[in-house]
């Protein structure tokens, strides 16, 4: 295997790797300059986004209790609260964004943490660390685990993480295996060291988010249809509950993939989202009154990253479980 860090090649792997977008520009930074107010009762409304980065105990308790409330396993939660944890701890310094603690409301329906290149500096040199954060599909399979059943899992050396000049799940590889061999004077990765899976849970995941082989240009009819087919052929099922797995499905080439991954709770007062929301952005627990304002966000903050890179987001499919959303 090859590589240690390179900053563009890895943009562009993240890029291909996790979420987000919009045409208009609105920075974390500004939202806690500007038009914010803090969140009491009601989530969000038209236009306006209630969120956190869960950088205080009052909000990480809540959004613990709300994902438990669901149904999810509380060590489940737990562990990804401690990445969270983690995450903050490092990157409360960076000058991309301000994390926000407490629940708070802004007047988008988007949230941008900037560029890559100073959150990745961020990261990569705290505590010299020389190994990627998690991304949302890793985050997304942790906390539904328990919801998705496997039949026939793939071989290892089938997982789509291995050429990091044609996998799509490069990333994700260096997170949960970390590589043996780089070229030059870099150090190579290693795992991340909070995740502790077992070769089947591994495996488990890459059949869940390998990329799916379909026509160029398929319509989204066509990229459901694919996706159902091949889940149904690995016996890939979800159990029926107050919470699930969204993934939001883009195209490159003759391949889909599963290009953001979140968990979607059903709550009091509607819904709530969370999700890692990039490689090296931040975490973020969102409400929501309905479903179309979850599709409406998602999209959002999906093209942003598209836009700001000159690209476009094409065919989409946002699926809840197996179905769309």
């Amino acid at each position: 295997m090859k590589k240690a860090f390179c900053l563009l090649t890895s943009f562009i792997v993240l890029l291909c790797s996790a979420c987000k977008n919009t045409e208009t520009s609105f920075t974390a930074t500004e939202a806690h300059q500007e038009n914010i107010q803090v969140q009491e009762e009601s989530p969000s409304v038209q236009d306006k986004l209630t969120y956190s980065n869960l950088d205080s105990n009052a909000s990480t308790q809540e959004v613990r209790s709300l994902l438990t409330e669901a149904g999810i396993q509380p060590e489940h939660v737990d562990t990804v609260l401690s990445w969270v944890a983690d995450y903050n701890d490092s990157m409360r310094d960076c000058p991309s964004f301000m994390l926000a603690g407490d629940f708070i409301t802004v007047d988008e329906m988007f949230v941008d943490y900037g560029e890559y290149p100073p959150m990745s500096t961020q990261w990569f040199k705290h505590n010299n660390r020389n190994y990627h954060d998690v991304l949302c599909r890793i985050v997304a399979y942790e906390l539904n685990q328990d919801n998705i059943s496997i039949d026939n899992v793939i071989a290892e050396e089938d997982f789509d993480c291995w050429d990091d000049n044609t996998a799509w799940l490069y990333t994700d590889g260096d997170i949960l295996f970390g590589r043996d061999a780089v070229e030059g004077e870099h150090k190579a990765y290693v795992p991340f060291p909070l995740i502790d899976w077992h070769k089947d849970v591994q495996a488990q995941y890459f059949t869940l988010f390998n990329p799916i082989h379909t026509t160029k240009q398929c319509s989204p009819q066509e990229m459901l249809q694919a996706i159902q087919e091949k889940w149904e052929a690995q016996g890939i099922s979800f159990k029926e509950s107050p919470f699930s797995l969204i993934t939001f499905w883009t195209q490159s080439g003759d391949r889909i993939c599963a290009s953001h991954a979140a968990t979607l709770a059903e709550t009091a007062f509607g819904y709530i989202l969370f999700e890692k929301t990039n490689p090296e952005a931040p975490y973020m627990a969102t409400k929501f009154s309905s479903t179309d304002e979850v599709k409406r966000y998602l999209y959002n903050m999906m093209n942003l990253d598209y836009t700001r890179y000159n690209e476009q987001i094409g065919t989409y499919a946002i699926l809840q479980n197996n179905r769309l959303l």
